[in-house]
């Protein structure tokens, strides 16, 4: 009877390992197969095509020793005509937690050392391998119907590396059959779809190259793997999918390089559409059945969709004030068709967003000069429409004038907007019952300038360099993550920044393999608008000088200049290995590097060089150094008294003062002016003092990275870090929240657990509290704050004199505002004479955000009035 039921492997397995077991059977006699280890039965898989029979198990055998299997075939008429046990050897784990691959022979097969005929081999090039054998395999690849593969022990006299053909073996990984072929491929469960991987690839929590992630940000996925998925969308040359259940280390939803992958619904390939149109959830809000209130709904009747959410849309369309749109995704129980309010959601199609409420248009202008005179003007459905309103940041309503005849609408602004900064205008039309026919978001960028205002923004390469995904030198790169570009190129830009001495810049046009987001050499490119020249060139920047200790954590070099290394003479470029430490006597911020003074030279070299910042980490004193292009320095002018008190020296105990010799340059985590005096808190303690302390203006020269400032005129600022939400890996457009917080708590000293962005981490406890998107909720971050063992309050109605007196007592503010239409966090770190010094997680307000990077910003009074205010309405958290 074994010609009708066999058992191929494996024959022993590590405890608690997932695997899958697997045989053969008749196919022209069996039509079902049951098995059971001991009284539990197992889910026995068959593939009548093919007369394999399998048994995944997720969590393997769970003692040391032998384990026991029954298996039973049976025919058409339920009659046992097989019956096998397998005796299966359960040893002890090994310490690796890598996935294993295991390879299973299901025939008689050939291993070959070269992917050729068997005939053109010698003895020593090819062994004969009956079926059921079993072998481990470290990695694979699919070529030309032969398995290439490196196995963990030789198989003589072959060796390690060899080719299996593919249909002759059977290849695992953990609990799952690894498909080749699409006759192969399972069947999805109804509603679902089957995404299957074609080669290696990672899964990702952005849509970012995979070299620029964190280890936790991405998980490797094998060919061949097979999942059950709830839907997609089309990201960015990438699939965002949701699985049926989570992938380990990673969660249920992710994107994978569209290249890598297939999606199957009915056995057909749905491709990637680079035009799809996608929804982007801003706030969290109901999906419902019915275009009606959900409150007055039944819960079968509606379901949460959460902030930050991406779905495919197939179909929407405007209806009783709502949008209907059907989703390229099952939402179990729900489906994938309901209705939404168009105020909390954004749609886009191949990455710009739009109206979807043709009906009702604006039509311009999206850039203004501050205290011009403007008319805003746009057309409407006048069949169906009776009333359109424009509502300035849903708060103040602007006169609206009809042209039913002509169908348009019109608001005269005689003065124009007063504040320079980002504004957003509600734009909605109602029929005669009140109902919404047509609802967007206008965005307004008001500024100052009358040379730039309306002009586009242009990038022209001055020298032959490279466009890259990440900025760091280009000798870390592969071909796929880097492209040359000649000089004398010029390629408009919709946004930009300056980060890492390169300028971040999304282009209109895309750059082959790269896209259109990526990053230049700032040194190598002109970014101008209009005719004006944005500058982005530095001065020196002084040396702090510390005794600290340099770690390197990534391979890397040591250079003479902060640039490419292709660009540098051999010897001013120095290999730096992986773990190596170097005392330092002093550093500064330059460009994404950290400009190093080594204590001891290195040969061939010297003792001060450029190291990229994200390769080495920096500690004095136990404490991590932050990497900060704009960190505050204060120079010594001429020796001078650090004191306790703001009164004169002599009125002073010897422990109450100590000298600050000429020409010291010491970091500063704060200042404010005091009773004539500054009152200062340095970055380092100072011997049998402290680090707190007050000086005379006069003696001290302040710097913000490489520019002077006086520091006199009803300053604080303090020294908080600057984290952008963009480069966050989960939902960026939403985690402005978390962010501004991470700002505040690493200024007090936290740092993420695990290595990472601390503000990943925060929107993880946030995750793990109260699910995905609570992140937007203010209680939530309350909680969040308190788990980190800090004393916080939020309320929406402080005092502006509040907010002051916060920054004050050096305490940085979390401030919640309209500057967007699906509202905003940023951290406020100081103030000065003409507005208050902000980061902002987003990029530049004042910009319209086509800044991406909102680096100790000044941000003036009445804008932060405008969106954040008025007075007694202002929503701020206090952390202490």
């Amino acid at each position: 009877m074994t010609s009708i039921l066999t058992y191929l492997g494996p024959q022993e397995i590590e405890v608690n390992r997932a695997t899958v077991l697997v045989g053969s059977f008749d196919k022209n006699q069996v039509a079902a197969i049951s098995a059971a280890a001991g009284t539990n039965a197992l889910n026995v898989a068959i593939n009548p095509s093919t007369g394999i029979w399998n048994i995944s198990l997720n969590k393997g055998f769970e003692q040391v020793g032998t384990s026991t299997v029954k298996v039973k075939a049976t025919d058409k008429t339920g009659k046992v005509i097989g019956e096998k046990t397998i005796n299966i050897k359960v040893n002890p784990a090994a310490n690796s937690s890598a996935p294993i691959f295991t390879l299973i022979t299901l025939q008689a097969t050939q291993f070959k050392l070269e992917n050729v005929p068997e005939n053109n081999l010698n003895q020593q090039q090819k062994a004969e391998v009956p079926a059921g054998k079993t072998y481990l395999v470290s990695d694979y690849e699919l070529a030309d119907g032969h398995l290439s593969v490196e196995l963990k022990n030789p198989i003589y006299p072959v060796g390690k590396t060899g080719f299996f053909y593919e249909k002759h073996v059977l290849l695992t990984k953990g609990a799952k059959i690894l498909r080749f072929e699409p006759s192969d491929l399972p069947t999805p469960p109804p509603g679902m779809q089957l995404l299957w991987v074609n080669q290696k690839t990672k899964l990702k929590l952005n849509p970012s190259d995979s070299a620029t992630l964190a280890p936790n940000q991405k998980v490797d996925l094998s060919q061949g793997e097979t999942f059950n998925i709830l839907g997609y969308a089309c990201v960015e040359n990438h699939f965002r999918v949701t699985f049926d259940r989570a992938v380990a280390n990673l969660g249920k939803s992710g994107f994978l390089y569209s290249l890598h992958v297939q999606i199957l619904q009915n056995g057909r390939e749905i491709p990637f559409d680079r035009n799809a149109v996608t929804m982007t959830v801003l706030k969290t809000t109901a999906f419902k059945k019915r275009p009606v209130d959900a409150a007055n709904m039944q819960p079968q009747e509606k379901i949460t969709l959460l902030a930050g959410m991406i779905y495919g849309v197939t179909g929407l369309l405007i209806e009783q004030g709502h949008i209907k749109v059907s989703l390229t995704e099952n939402l179990p129980p729900f489906g994938n068709t309901g209705f939404v309010y168009p105020d909390f959601v954004q749609f886009s199609r191949a990455g710009k967003s739009f109206n979807p409420a043709p009906n009702l248009t604006y039509q311009g202008p999206t850039e203004v000069l501050v205290n011009q005179a403007i008319s805003l003007t746009g057309t409407f459905d006048k069949q169906e429409a009776v009333k359109v309103d424009v509502i300035a940041e849903d708060k103040l309503p602007l006169k609206v004038t009809l042209n039913q005849t002509a169908g348009t609408w019109q608001v005269n602004l005689a003065t124009g907007f007063s504040v320079p900064g980002s504004r957003w205008l509600r734009l909605r039309a109602t029929d005669s019952k009140g109902n919404v026919t047509g609802s967007q978001i206008i965005y307004i960028t008001v500024i100052s300038d009358s040379q730039t205002v309306g002009k586009s923004l242009s990038l022209k390469i001055l020298s032959a360099t490279f466009f890259k995904v990440d900025p760091v030198d280009s000798s870390r790169l592969n071909s796929q993550q880097k492209v040359l570009v000649t000089a004398g190129q010029t390629w408009a830009v919709s946004k930009y920044g300056f980060i890492d001495g390169h300028l971040k810049v999304i282009l209109d046009a895309a750059i082959s393999p790269i896209g259109t987001f990526g990053y230049f050499y700032e040194p190598d490119v002109q970014l101008t608008k209009g005719t004006k020249i944005l500058r982005f060139d530095l001065a020196d920047v002084p040396n702090t000088n510390v005794s600290a200790q340099l770690l390197v954590t990534q391979i890397t070099q040591i250079k003479g200049k902060p640039q490419d290394s292709s660009q540098l003479p051999a010897n001013q470029v120095a290999d730096l290995i992986l773990g190596g430490t170097y005392a330092i006597t002093g550093y500064a911020c330059v460009l994404g590097h950290f400009r190093v003074t080594l204590a001891a030279s290195i040969p061939g070299f010297g003792n001060v060089g450029f190291i990229y910042w994200r390769h080495v980490k920096i500690k004095k004193q136990g404490k991590e150094v932050v990497f900060d292009p704009d960190a505050l320095t204060m120079m010594i002018l001429q020796p001078t008294v650090f004191k306790k008190r703001p009164v004169d020296a002599d009125q002073l105990s010897a422990t109450e003062r100590t000298t600050l010799p000429l020409g010291r340059i010491y970091g500063v985590e704060s200042y404010g002016l005091e009773q004539n005096h500054l009152k200062i808190s340095v970055t380092e303690e100072l011997p049998n003092f402290g680090n707190t302390g007050y000086v005379f203006p006069n003696s001290v020269q302040f710097k913000r990275g490489y520019k002077i400032f006086d520091p006199v005129p009803n300053n604080v600022e303090l020294n908080v870090p600057y984290f952008s939400q963009r480069d966050n890996p989960r939902f960026d457009w939403s985690t402005c929240n978390v962010t501004a917080i991470a700002m505040v708590l690493y200024y007090y000293g936290v740092s993420s657990k695990w290595g990472g962005q601390l503000e990943d981490e925060l929107l993880q406890w946030c995750f793990d509290f109260a699910g995905q998107g609570s992140q937007t909720d203010h209680n939530v971050l309350s909680a969040l704050i308190q788990a980190y063992g800090f004393k916080t309050s939020f309320s929406a109605t402080r005092q502006w004199a509040d907010v002051r007196s916060e920054l004050l007592n050096r305490r940085p503010v979390v401030l919640a505002g309209d500057f967007t239409a699906s509202g905003h966090i940023i951290t406020l770190i100081g103030y000065n004479s003409q507005g208050y010094i902000v980061q902002d997680p987003w990029g530049d307000a004042l910009t319209g955000y086509s800044d991406t990077e909102g680096r100790k910003l000044l941000y003036p009074y009445d804008y932060i009035n405008q969106v954040a205010g008025p007075d007694g309405n202002v929503w701020a958290h206090f952390i202490s």
